[in-house]
């Protein structure tokens, strides 16, 4: 393996395997005498620490090369059966911890992070950028034309939204590659709980996230304007500085990809198992970012040339009183950022 990558995985390694994460994870017990009993459930035989932070290290392993299994099982002295229980054992532990882990920022967080976002670009009371990504995986045995992209080949989608710092705040995966964003968008849990409780998510109706023109202009979701060659200099404006903003998921997408390189072609037989590999990227995403990695730069060039989303803009939704909100806040926006621009 090149040793530049090797360098940066064990990198990795050393913040997801501390003993500080591995506690909050769940994955060792605070008290090594606590761990007597199926700790990890992925061998027969009793685990000690070490042990399970031994599977732990495959698994991460797994996520971030592209080694062959056959690879991993040796370079970790692993029988084939152990390391296929360990990965799925992992997988689902961390899946557990995603709502502890990608987390709805709280009423203090979303003020710092506003000012972290307007100091960026310039656009006040953003509170997150959100966009879709496609994740490649081989040819599914069964309905593999519904996850067709529009670059034609096989992916599921992953919608997150991160905040200014590229941690994610919201992740939704599982829907095949040839289901639009909006589509997306309009079926996720973000969607149906800020329908169901708005100020919880936007506790000042100021605040908003911002998307590309694939996502609907609602008072909390602010898309930029869709040019057809007609727009006039404040909406030009506007559109830039929305865009310099949106920077941020693209970054994170391709922190993520870069340090996870699986994620660049899952080729998984389990199609089912797909979304929560996924999902436990992005986990431990968060958590590399919680514990001071200094290794972002790198990473990011590594996976800039995955970035590709999905743009597929899908017209179904209804002319309603939150999307006239919408777009009253978008001009104003818009006559602001411009009259400050003069």
């Amino acid at each position: 393996m090149d040793l530049n990558i090797r360098k940066r995985t064990n990198i990795v390694f050393s913040i997801v395997t501390s003993k500080e994460v591995l506690w909050k994870c769940d994955l060792l017990p605070a008290n090594d005498d606590d761990v007597e009993e199926e700790a990890l459930e992925v061998h027969p035989v009793k685990n000690k620490p070490e042990r399970l932070k031994n599977y732990l290290l495959a698994v991460l392993w797994i996520l971030a090369t592209p080694d062959s299994y056959r690879s991993v099982e040796q370079q970790f002295d692993m029988a084939k059966s152990s390391l296929s229980a360990a990965f799925f054992r992992i997988v689902k532990a961390l899946n557990s911890l995603a709502h502890r882990v990608i987390k709805w920022p709280t009423r203090e967080d979303i003020h710092i992070i506003s000012e972290q976002f307007y100091r960026s670009a310039g656009v006040d009371n953003v509170i997150g950028a959100i966009d879709g990504i496609f994740v490649s995986i081989k040819a599914p045995k069964v309905d593999a034309e519904v996850y067709i992209t529009r670059k034609c080949n096989f992916a599921f989608t992953l919608q997150a939204t991160c905040d200014a710092k590229l941690k994610f705040i919201d992740c939704y995966v599982g829907y095949p590659g040839s289901v639009s964003d909006t589509r997306i968008f309009r079926n996720s849990d973000l969607y149906e709980n800020v329908s169901q409780n708005k100020n919880r998510f936007f506790p000042d109706e100021n605040l908003f996230i911002i998307g590309d023109k694939a996502y609907p202009l609602l008072d909390w979701c602010i898309p930029p304007y869709i040019d057809r060659g007609n727009l006039n200099a404040a909406k030009r404006n506007f559109n830039l500085q929305i865009s310099q903003t949106r920077q941020v998921i693209e970054r994170a997408f391709a922190l993520l990809f870069g340090r996870f390189r699986r994620l660049k072609y899952l080729d998984m037989n389990r199609i089912d198992f797909i979304p929560p590999v996924i999902l436990a990227s992005c986990v431990l995403h968060n958590l590399c970012l919680s514990n001071d990695d200094l290794q972002i730069d790198e990473y990011v060039a590594e996976g800039r040339e995955n970035v590709v989303g999905n743009d597929n803009i899908e017209n179904i939704g209804r002319i309603d009183e939150n999307i006239r909100n919408g777009y009253n806040k978008r001009e104003n926006i818009c006559r602001n950022l411009y009259e400050m621009a003069e």
